[in-house]
């Protein structure tokens, strides 16, 4: 039983191995895509058999043949394990380029959203400034307001009578006043008016915030929720970026993947040269239970209880 498994790992792990280096040549000369996948298969499969014709006949056949079949097996090794590394690299920057399109996206929300925070930064500004003069302007309309529009006016008494004083309206004064009220007026209107449109679109811009923040947030979900997320994460434990830490683990891939794959098969061919016997399938172990099963529910004749008039 263990060769059956033995063998199933090695053929499970080879056969990924080929797939993986099959497909991963095939996108490297995607101009003969099919004609580049029958020419790796073919490799493939002569490095499978390359590897077990030197474990059987390692002492029988001629010592170049040796050197020649080792040095292509450690070749197609090699060749194998560049296949795997560019297969899972495609496969990983086909789903980091739909992600970096994401975060792409997601850079130039931040940047609409910095240009907006900006804009509000520049109105509450200008608000104050507004907000300053309207100030000022108050206190001239104050000052406006207790400026007096009376004049002094010197009545004569004549030859017999003294010289009397009285305060009179002067019109020159009031007319001014008047003029310097309603200016002022005008300015505060004018200022309340700005401000009312400054606060507007402040808060115009702050819809805008709002919903940029709901788009970063959802696109920056679809980020952690990618294939990709998990190795974020990694990536700024170890503070490095994600393209590093993906080559570092695809390249252990490579170098445990098909070196792995060949001594499971050295292995199989040792165990099966130390055993001779057929490996019995567990179908006949089968069989032979079912058939010691069915003997068991066979009824045993009885000869006293048999009827002597049959």
């Amino acid at each position: 039983m263990f060769k059956v498994l033995l063998g199933l790992s090695t053929l499970l792990l080879a056969s990924c191995g080929a797939f993986f280096s099959v497909k991963g040549i095939g996108l490297l000369f995607s101009g003969s895509f099919y004609s580049a996948i029958v020419m790796a298969a073919s490799l493939e499969f002569a490095k499978i058999m390359a590897t077990s014709f030197l474990y059987r006949y390692w002492k029988k056949i001629d010592k170049i043949i040796k050197i020649y079949l080792t040095c292509a097996v450690f070749i197609l090794m090699c060749i194998t394990s560049l296949g795997i590394f560019g297969f899972l690299s495609q496969a990983f920057f086909s789903i980091k380029s739909s992600t970096d399109a994401i975060e792409s996206q997601m850079i130039l929300l931040q940047n609409k959203k910095s240009s907006l925070e900006n804009q509000i930064t520049s109105n509450n500004e200008r608000i104050k400034v507004l907000t300053d003069t309207r100030k000022n302007q108050e206190s001239n309309l104050t000052k406006a307001l207790d400026q007096s529009t009376t004049t002094t006016v010197t009545k004569s008494g004549g030859f017999f009578g003294k010289d009397t004083q009285e305060k009179v309206v002067d019109k020159g004064s009031l007319s001014l006043k008047a003029k310097s009220f309603d200016s002022i007026q005008s300015n505060i209107a004018s200022l309340d008016s700005n401000t009312e449109k400054i606060n507007s679109s402040n808060q115009n811009l702050l819809n805008e915030i709002n919903v940029l923040d709901k788009d970063i947030i959802s696109l920056n979900t679809q980020v952690i929720k990618s294939d990709i997320g998990t190795y974020k994460f990694i990536a700024k434990a170890f503070n490095s970026d994600i393209e590093s830490i993906v080559k570092i683990f695809i390249l252990i891939i490579v170098i445990i993947f098909d070196p792995l794959a060949l001594c499971l098969l050295l292995a199989f061919n040792f165990a099966l040269n130390e055993d001779k016997t057929i490996i019995s399938l567990p179908i006949n172990k089968i069989k032979d239970i079912y058939k010691s099963f069915k003997r068991g529910t066979k009824i045993t004749h009885n000869k006293e209880l048999a009827d002597p008039n049959i």
